[in-house]
This record gives structure tokens, sequence and C-alpha cells, in this order.
């Protein structure tokens, strides 16, 4: 069963979950077959006839004809089904390798993964449950990447569920692993805010933020619920003006951040300003916000960053922030600043 819009636009399973999901089950696999690997993150534009995916299907199909028995091509069929949205058939390849290699990882996480996206939470569980029994006593578990996505999907379910101490407790070892999976801290905010302990989601929401400060909402709303819990109205019009930036309504952010530039938000809003600026193709706004952000905080990275995007500081062969020699250039600023 394929998914449907409904099921891929719901709680938890946006493009980005989505996209985690599949390309977690490439890291999985591509020490074994990194070819998969390489044709996914190529095929993101038009490709005239058939699509690179498909053809990394065929070329897959045809190997596993070849050696049925050959683990690693059973594994590059299944990773090119889920690619490909054959989520069913990629569960049917992964239980093939299973047979053959019992608790293997990389068919483990794959299998859970295209469980999650058939929206078959039990059996994407059990999977990563096992995994988690495999890897966590492994010398290398407090470095483990597919013991770290385990613990995330776990707790990621677990919310879904309303499980939310469960959640709590999962999302906080995936974050032991890897300190800096900005996803994990995004659902360990929102879990924590369920739980009545907005006082913890605050900061570990903007350190997701931080790692990740545009194009993204989620984190976003889930600051802004914070804050209402804790009664800040300054953080609530804070984070909701960013979720009106981040869905594509700039005046009324601006409208929203502009009175904070003065309290303790200060260092936020005009970041957000500057950021806002920087996506409308207002150079000196830009870059006047972000000199502000860095007079109060001279290692913000954002803020560095943006000053680099907009040409108005460059990097010194040691890498940090200098002021730029001319003027910034009258350009728009990179795409990447788009929300």
């Amino acid at each position: 069963m394929q998914m449907t819009e409904a099921q891929k636009g719901g709680r938890g399973l946006s493009d980005r979950t989505i996209n985690r999901l599949i390309v977690g089950a490439i890291v999985a696999i591509v020490i074994i077959v990194p070819l998969i690997g390489v044709i996914y993150f190529l095929d993101r534009s038009t490709d005239p006839g058939p699509s690179m995916a498909q053809r990394a299907v065929t070329t897959a199909e045809e190997a596993v004809r070849k050696e049925p028995n050959n683990v690693s091509a059973r594994l590059a069929l299944a990773n090119s089904y889920l690619q490909s949205e054959r989520y069913q058939d990629a569960v049917a390849q992964y239980d093939e390798v299973l047979k053959v290699v019992v608790d293997h990882r990389g068919a483990l996480l794959g299998r859970g993964n295209a469980f999650l996206l058939l929206d078959d939470q039990a059996n994407a569980s059990k999977d990563y449950e096992r995994l988690v029994e495999v890897a966590s006593g492994g010398e290398q578990a407090n470095a483990d990447p597919q013991l770290e996505e385990a613990y995330y999907r776990l707790g990621d379910i677990a919310l879904r569920q309303g499980r939310n101490d469960e959640a709590i407790e999962l999302l906080t070892s995936a974050l032991a692993i890897s300190r800096t999976d900005a996803d994990a801290m995004n659902l360990l905010g929102a879990a924590y805010v369920k739980t009545g302990k907005a006082e913890d989601a605050v900061p570990v929401l903007k350190r997701a933020i931080a790692f990740v400060p545009t194009g993204w909402c989620e984190p976003y709303q889930n600051l802004a619920d914070a804050y209402k819990a804790l009664g800040d109205a300054d953080g609530a019009a804070y984070a909701s003006g960013m979720v009106s930036w981040c869905g594509g309504d700039a005046a009324s952010a601006k409208l929203a951040l502009a009175p904070l530039t003065g309290g303790t938000l200060a260092v936020e809003a005009m970041l957000g300003l500057g950021q806002i600026a920087e996506m409308e193709g207002d150079v000196a706004t830009a870059t006047e916000m972000y000199t502000k952000v860095l007079a109060k905080d001279p290692s913000n990275s954002n803020a560095i960053f943006g000053m680099q995007r907009i040409g108005a500081v460059s990097s010194d062969p040691h890498g940090s922030a200098v002021p730029a020699a001319t003027s910034a250039p009258e350009a728009s600023p990179s795409t990447g600043a788009n929300p």
C-alpha cells in the first residue's frame, strides 16, 4: 500500500520527515552500495526519459536476477524501491535480506523506515526496537548513527501516539549520540511542551533553530507554544512572527519582530529581521541587522554566515569573519536564505 497525500502531509510526516526516512536508509547501506546513494542525490532535476531513480531500480532488479543470493544486491534493490516510493516492494526485499542475515542492521533500519512510510507504526517500532537491542551493546554505541536513528524514530512514534514521557527518554538517548540532530531537538522540545515542561522546551528548541534557522516552521511553532505556556508575551510574539515568515508572510513577521529589537529577545528579533531582509534582497537592512546582532553576540554563526552571503564580510585564512574591503554588492542574497 502506498501512502496517500493526506498521510504524507499528516503530523510527523512532512517532506522533511520523508526525506530523512529515505536518506536514512541510504546512509545505512551506503557502505555496501554507494552508487545508490549517489543516484538519489543526483535525481533532483528534470531528466528526459526514465528517471535516474527508475534506472537504478532497473539496474538493481537485473543484479538480483543474476545473483538472487547476493545480499548487497538485495539491499541495493530495497533502497531503490524506497526511493521510488515502492514501499511494500522495499519491505519484501528487506525481508529477503533478513532471512539470510538475521538482525542485519541496515535492513532493520531500512524496513522500519519503509513501514513508517506505509503508516505501519507497529511493525516499524518492532524493527527499530530490535535494532536498539542489537546495537546498544556495541563498543561504538555512543557514536552509532544507526542506533541514533532508531532512538529518534521510536521517539517520533511515541510522541505521535501521545506517550510523551517515553518520547523524552528516547529522544534524549538519540541526542546523547548525535548532539547536532536538530530534528531530535525539535521533537524533544515538543514533548517537553506536552508534558508541562515548557521551561525545558525553550532552550532545546532554540538550539534546533540555531542549526536550521530558515525553511523549517515546526521548531518556531513549538517554540511559540512553549512561550505561550510560560506566559512570555515577547517570546510568543517573536516565535509567532518567525512562523509567519516561514509561512511566506514577511510583512506580518516584520511587524511582530520590530518592537522586540530593544528587549531581551533583541538578538533573535534582529537576526530574524536580517534574514527577512536578505531574502527580500534588501542588502542594506540585512547588513544593519546582522551588524547589530554581532555587536551583541560576536560569535553568532547565523549572523556571520548571513554577512558572508551578502558580501558584507569575507573570511580570513583562519576562518573568522572580517569586514569586507568593499561595500556589500547590490545583488540578491543566496537562495539558501529563503524560508
